[in-house]
């Protein structure tokens, strides 16, 4: 008696994911800021984004990434003072990576401001301290 054996396909090679290690970024590629560049402000951008227009805030929505500084993407920039405003929303962000976001603007001396979602409630005492916040940052 004579047995076939089937003829197995050869395994397709899958190369090894990149490993995150400490402090060190993958550097995202040019395909990731296309794909990001497509995608529209999101509630909470838009929100701020008209409180500044309230207070006649001079700042251009860049989180699209329209403008990419130091390999990110910062929400909202004033090219000219060099400030930018940050929104960070507590289920992506944690209270550590503020002190690091501003450390990392301030060597090319950008002031930062970050602005948490939840300061963006529309109670109307937590709005006035938002933008007494956002007019204290312009005058600096």
């Amino acid at each position: 008696m004579v047995y076939r054996t089937k003829k197995r396909k050869p395994k397709r090679y899958v190369p090894p994911k990149p490993k995150r290690v400490g402090a060190t970024k993958i550097k995202k590629s040019s395909a990731f800021w296309a794909k990001l560049a497509r995608t529209e402000p999101n509630n909470a951008e838009m929100t701020l984004f008209g409180i500044m227009n309230y207070l006649d805030l001079p700042y251009k929505y860049t989180g699209n990434g329209s403008f990419i500084f130091m390999g990110v993407a910062p929400d909202f920039v004033h090219k000219s003072k060099k400030k930018i405003v940050e929104l960070y929303g507590e289920r992506w962000h944690a209270p550590e990576e503020e002190e690091q976001r501003i450390e990392l603007f301030a060597r090319s001396n950008y002031q930062t401001i970050i602005v948490w979602q939840r300061e963006l409630r529309p109670r109307s005492h937590e709005r006035k301290i938002l933008y007494k916040k956002l007019l204290d940052f312009e005058l600096l």
